[in-house]
């Protein structure tokens, strides 16, 4: 049961790879007339099987890695390490926070990210398709997205507790007060 948890999003990347590899140019002039069927049928295909959102998450058991200097990042207690497709219609989220870091990247639409700190008050970046950000851990925060176009975004969530929610909805912070 836990192979198909792994296998459906392997699944729906090569199923996006060859509607990728379909969507090719045709370029013998005798075939330019089934160039709009083909691109027309993965499209419909498309949009049945790849706007799905999806979670795999599983226990990391403790662990360290120092990498200088680039990195260190070490888990003292066995948590949970989860990989997400969100699917989101334009429109502001709630305010929430994570218990650990997440890293986003943008595949569709435009998201802006506002994140709330006393020092600085209210910060809004916009991220677009193939732009990534992160998430800080106890950072108060909410993603807006922004125009017509619903928002698809991967997800790479680390530190939550086993079986724990990805965020927890906190009161919204004053922003008018910078």
């Amino acid at each position: 049961m836990k192979g198909n948890t792994i296998l459906k999003p392997l699944a729906v990347a090569c199923v996006a790879a060859l509607l990728t590899a379909c969507k090719d140019k045709v370029t013998s002039p005798a075939m330019q007339g089934a160039q709009g069927m083909q691109e027309a049928s993965a499209d419909i295909v498309a949009s049945q099987i790849l706007p799905e959102p999806f979670t795999a998450r599983a226990p990391l058991d403790p662990f360290f890695i120092n990498q200088p200097s680039e990195m260190m990042i070490r888990a003292n207690d066995r948590r949970d390490i989860a990989i997400q497709r969100l699917v989101t219609p334009p429109g502001p989220g709630s305010w929430h926070i994570h218990p650990g870091p997440s890293f986003g990247i943008v595949h569709q639409g435009e998201v802006m990210i506002t994140r709330y700190s006393k020092k600085d008050g209210c910060v809004s970046t916009v991220y677009g398709p193939n732009q990534a950000y992160f998430e800080v851990a106890g950072e108060v925060h909410r993603a807006t997205v922004l125009g017509t176009t619903t928002a698809v975004e991967y997800k790479a969530r680390f530190y939550t507790p086993v079986g724990d929610p990805f965020s927890t909805t906190v009161p919204a912070p004053d922003c008018s007060s910078m």
